[in-house]
């Protein structure tokens, strides 16, 4: 074999075992002393290569994670998106006709000390909240798109409560739509959810948006239970009461959380 050839098989062996990191000056000096010629190029390449391979530890890195709801979904998207979608996701069976939301009566009966009726525009006046909430179908998988986050503008269900002076050990609240349909809860569930009966979203009326004149809307609950246009809301002290949205199912809904951007700090 001719010297540049041995030299080219010594080098070629040389940086294989380099990139492996061991037995580098081994396979060196046999070459060297195999050829009895001066180091090739290609052994110093090699060498030198293996010198400055040395791996480096760097410091463990910490940080926090955030997330807001500061992004809203613009009226024109929730209307697309949950008008089409009805009855599957917000118990509804009938299209909602808006009038004038601020004009629709609430009566609000059962187990309480002050039954009344009165506009939406009264109790608005009373006590009304604004709030950024969230409205996902129970199915929504992660990154999904059946979830609008919206600015909510309505009166709280428990000042409904404190109006009608519930009565002690009242544990059920149902809410009675213009189209027949009732939904039942614990009241617990309900107030601990922020149950507010919206009538603006975004600061448009609900007919710009999810259509009709008012909408139950609560945190960490499914878009089918936001039953729309409640004409009557009964609070009740029940021997059995009713199960809590999700209770039971193999999936419940959750929040649905996707990072949208990050950056270093």
């Amino acid at each position: 074999m001719q010297t540049y050839q041995r030299n080219i098989v010594a080098g070629t062996m040389v940086a294989s075992l380099a990139l492996g990191g061991a037995g580098t000056a081994l396979a060196a000096e046999t070459a060297k002393s195999e050829n009895n010629a001066p180091e090739s190029t290609a052994i110093k390449v090699a060498n030198e290569g293996a010198a400055s391979s040395t791996l480096i530890s760097a410091a463990a890195s910490e940080g926090i994670f955030t997330y807001d709801q500061t992004a809203l979904t613009s009226n024109e998207t929730i209307a697309n998106l949950f008008r089409r979608a009805t009855a599957a996701l917000c118990g509804a069976t009938d299209d909602f006709a808006a009038s004038n939301p601020l004009e629709w009566k609430l009566s609000v009966s059962g187990d309480v000390d002050n039954a009344f009726s009165a506009t939406v525009d009264e109790l608005a006046s009373e006590d009304s909240v604004k709030q950024v909430m969230t409205c996902t179908c129970g199915g929504n998988p992660a990154d999904g798109g059946a979830i609008i986050t919206a600015d909510v503008k309505g009166i709280p269900v428990t000042h409904l409560l404190d109006r009608a002076k519930a009565r002690a050990g009242v544990n059920t609240i149902t809410f009675v739509s213009s189209d027949g349909t009732e939904l039942s809860m614990p009241l617990s569930y309900v107030a601990g959810r922020h149950a507010v009966i919206s009538y603006e979203i975004n600061d448009e009326d609900l007919s710009a948006s999810v259509g009709g004149n008012n909408q139950l809307w609560m945190t960490r609950t499914s878009a089918n239970y936001f039953v729309r246009d409640i004409i009557e809301v009964r609070i009740t002290s029940e021997k059995d009461v009713p199960a809590a949205p999700g209770e039971g199912a193999e999936y419940p809904n959750s929040p649905n959380v996707g990072i949208m951007s990050a950056a270093a700090e």
